[in-house]
């Protein structure tokens, strides 16, 4: 859709054209690469709709209240946005995992993608379906009595459609014209009797004022009112008779001057009206009327034609004056008009029936086409039957809150009939109100409430004899041409007692040398992004070796972060050899527990991308760069097991992809509003670790935030503040607190390891210390003198053992098929390790008494 049509809609639905905000909403949108794909298909690499992941979902609609805040109303922007995303998705309003969907892609982006790999038929079989090998055994099957019933189908509507038309022509346009143009001539005679009359009510007007006798005006009235003409010839009339009625005056037929006209009948052979009775009559009712008759033709009285009458009351004299038009010229023209019409309607007939021969044959044609691909798809359709019917999963497919199909793994499981699978109130007895089941049955509403729902959570499923089965529930969301729904899936639980790492082994064949060392040089000369998602299949292996030596967490850390490095390093030098070079300089900079290190094998990536400011007139095409760049980075780390960040926190988001400049003017607007959304923006960018490209610029880019947190002692104060305000996971007895989902009560580690975290970002931006890593942040405040060795050591020792559970517990959950996440099952702890972790959250009250204290100036006991 253009953005001009985009203009004209919202110009009608929110009442402004708010053309910036359709222009910032396409602003990566290109054009050039669009017009190329249109005409060449999809190429490798580049993705038309790739600008829209970022900017065509509702979480793009705070960034839009920021950019135009102050030019609109926050009702106009939210009315632009949502109704441009409407035009561009069929009236849906698109979530930014939506874009990740292989349903919502086919329907929204790829429909002219037909890609081998995604047929369930393959070519040749298309090519023999079409060549009529399998048509002909099917038609051979069964009598053929189609064509007949498809010429008759085809021929008689096409007939019975000309028939129609001609007869509207005769019986309802020619009737209608010939009514409009005697409705012209009625209008014109009634004028002309009009300005006749006048003349007669002059004369009037003068015997009322004594000028003239009366006699002496009727009689000028009448020599003025004969010598009147007007037509083509000047050959058309008045005539006057009185009431009784007699002939006063006829400019023609002198011979009836004075005579009683009561039987005088226009021509017995035609009519036979009493013409000059039904005068009279007119005038006698409404003083004036109009009347078809027969008349001689003008001054021919041997030549009798129709005419058309009007006639007007003189009551003043007990006159009557009137006039007529002839009319069988309005006769001659629908005859001639007819006699065009039915020319034309032969050549027409001619033609149509050329075409409609034609038209046949290639109906013909295309009916047997259409039997033939149906017979391919029936058999298209059954194959993916099989496949859904000889799935271990049982399968409910849900479109706009009704179910139409399940698959009988779905039946058997349950123990329910069809008929009975296909009611939406059997989730209330399949799935029962059990504290298991409070997500499940919270996502199930959303869905037949009609809103966005993806995910994966368990839930115990009962039986329809009663028993329970501990299942996987996963809701996907499906974009189908016409109707848009969900397929939710049931998979059994099976628990697994094996080791936990095993199940995450997948391929340790690649490379005779399995050790760390020889992992990263390949990936380094790696000549395939495939080839390294193979390499990092070794990666677990290499991870188990080192949890049987006992190795400690801050070298399993250190292992998952430098493959993780080497990762993205290779990814943007394979990107770049496909790409022209870089316009300007840039940096790749890996954010949050990636910048670090303190990654998982289960973390989704965090980055950004800064470049070279440039040509100011060059930054949104330099940006338009990056950004492919960026996109074909993220999407590989993605299929290598590196998922997108669920927030969008990722260098293929134009929010993350700035130029130098942009980063420094963005951040020293945070830092001037200290507030809570500011606050949290700058606590991810905080912590970036420079992976790729030009060092100087998130150098540059550091050492501005420094003086910025020494020229804004305010925002220091109001980050310590936030850090205060997160409370620790502990209740007012000093117990673990934990929050109920999927029916276990579960401890959240990451706030548990964010006290130590937050706490050396801080004092790392006080002090000016350029590390991310956590660690190496507290070590290096150890070295300024700001902590003591036995705190240092404690902080040290207290994170390595948090984010050892949090890495063992996210082993257990894949090993036992459930949501990875970053909380822990607390009935997985042994009492040892409750304990433990209560100690160490107890003693993060000093940490929290240091930060009151160095940043606030006050004891924390008295903040609240």
């Amino acid at each position: 859709m253009k953005l001009s049509e985009h203009a004209d809609h919202t110009e009608k639905v929110v009442g402004v054209r708010a053309e910036d905000i359709h222009k910032w909403i396409d602003r990566f949108f290109d054009l050039e690469g669009f017009d190329n794909f249109l005409r060449h298909g999809k190429t490798d690499g580049f993705d038309p709709y790739g600008h829209r992941k970022y900017l065509h979902c509702v979480e793009a609609l705070d960034d839009a209240y920021k950019e135009f805040e102050g030019k609109y109303s926050k009702e106009q922007i939210k009315g632009v946005f949502e109704t441009h995303l409407k035009d561009d998705y069929d009236g849906y309003l698109p979530v930014q995992s939506d874009f990740e969907d292989g349903y919502f892609n086919e329907k929204y982006h790829e429909h002219e993608d037909d890609s081998v790999s995604e047929r369930i038929l393959s070519k040749t079989e298309l090519d023999e379906y079409f060549s009529d090998k399998f048509y002909k055994a099917v038609k051979n099957r069964r009598k053929s009595t189609t064509n007949t019933q498809f010429w008759f189908g085809l021929f008689l509507p096409t007939i019975a459609a000309i028939l129609l038309f001609v007869s509207s022509i005769f019986v309802l346009i020619l009737p209608q014209f010939k009514d409009n143009l005697l409705d012209q001539k009625r209008l014109m005679i009634r004028e002309l009797t009009a300005s006749a009359s006048s003349v007669i009510h002059h004369y009037i007007r003068q015997v009322e004022n004594g000028d003239l006798k009366l006699l002496e005006a009727q009689d000028r009235a009448v020599r003025e009112i004969s010598s009147l003409r007007y037509g083509d010839e000047n050959k058309d009339y008045f005539w006057i008779t009185d009431m009784h009625p007699r002939m006063v005056m006829h400019p023609y037929r002198v011979d009836l001057t004075g005579k009683d006209l009561s039987s005088y009948v226009d021509d017995e052979n035609k009519s036979g009206k009493l013409l000059f009775v039904e005068f009279v009559k007119l005038v006698e009712d409404a003083n004036e009327g109009y009347l078809e008759y027969y008349w001689q033709w003008k001054d021919d009285p041997q030549r009798m034609a129709p005419k058309l009458s009007y006639v007007r009351g003189i009551p003043e004299w007990g006159w009557i004056i009137g006039t007529g038009v002839y009319t069988n010229d309005v006769d001659h023209e629908i005859g001639r008009l007819t006699r065009k019409i039915l020319i034309a309607f032969t050549f027409i007939t001619v033609g149509l029936v050329i075409l409609l021969l034609y038209l046949l044959r290639q109906s013909l044609r295309i009916e047997k086409k259409r039997k033939m691909a149906e017979t391919g798809l029936i058999e298209a359709k059954d194959r993916y039957r099989t496949l859904v019917e000889a799935s271990n999963e049982g399968y409910i497919l849900e479109l706009e809150g009704d179910h139409v199909y399940s698959n009988l793994a779905f039946q058997r499981m349950l123990g329910c009939s069809e008929e009975e699978s296909l009611s939406r109130e059997i989730w209330s007895s399949i799935i029962p109100d059990l504290p298991v089941n409070k997500v499940a049955r919270l996502n199930l509403q959303n869905v037949f409430r009609g809103r966005t729902v993806r995910g994966e959570f368990e839930a115990r499923a009962k039986k329809h004899n009663g028993e329970f089965v501990d299942v996987v529930m996963r809701v996907s969301r499906i974009f189908f041409s016409e109707k848009n729904g969900h397929v939710i899936s049931l998979r059994p639980i099976v628990r697994k007692t094996a080791d936990l790492i095993e199940p995450l082994v997948r391929d340790s064949s690649i490379g005779e040398d399995n050790s760390f060392p020889n992992l990263l040089s390949e990936i380094q000369i790696s000549e395939s992004e495939g080839h390294v998602v193979r390499l990092l299949n070794k990666l677990p292996g290499l991870i188990e070796n080192e949890i049987t030596h006992s190795t400690d967490a801050a070298t399993i850390r250190d292992l998952i972060a430098k493959a993780y490095n080497e990762t993205v390093r290779r990814y943007i030098q394979l990107a770049l050899r496909d790409l022209d070079e870089p316009p300007v300089k840039f940096s790749f900079l890996s954010l949050g527990s990636a910048a670090r290190r303190e990654m998982t094998l289960f973390s989704d990536q965090d980055n950004a991308l800064i470049f070279e400011d440039g040509d100011p007139d060059e930054l949104e095409n330099n940006r338009k760069y990056f950004l492919q760049l960026t996109n074909r980075v993220c999407s590989k780390l993605d299929q290598a097991g590196f998922p997108f960040c669920q927030g969008g926190i990722m260098a293929a988001n134009p929010k993350w992809c700035l130029s130098l400049s942009e980063w420094s003017d963005n951040v020293a607007e945070k830092f001037s509003n200290a507030d809570s959304d500011s606050l949290l923006e700058v606590n991810i960018f905080l912590d970036f670790h420079h992976l790729y490209g030009d060092s100087e610029l998130p150098a540059a880019l550091q050492e501005n935030i420094f003086a910025l947190a020494e020229r804004h002692p305010v925002f220091l104060a109001c980050f310590a503040r936030s850090y205060l305000d997160n409370k620790l996971p502990l209740n007012v007895f000093g117990q673990l607190k934990t929050k109920r989902r999927d029916g276990m009560q579960k401890l959240n580690i990451k706030e548990c390891l964010a006290p130590i975290v937050v706490f050396a970002r801080i004092y790392a931006l006080k002090y000016k210390i350029e590390s991310a890593a956590t660690v190496e942040r507290l070590k290096l405040l150890h070295e300024k003198g700001v902590l003591q060795k036995d705190t240092y050591e404690k902080m040290v020792d207290a994170f390595s053992y948090f984010w050892r559970l949090r890495f063992n517990s996210q082993l257990r959950e894949h090993s036992d098929l459930r949501t990875i996440d970053d909380t822990i099952n607390i009935d997985d702890l042994s009492d040892t390790e409750r304990h433990d972790c209560r100690k160490m959250l107890s003693s993060f009250s000093t940490y929290y008494s240091k930060v009151s204290f160095d940043f606030l100036g006050v004891d924390p006991s008295l903040v609240e």
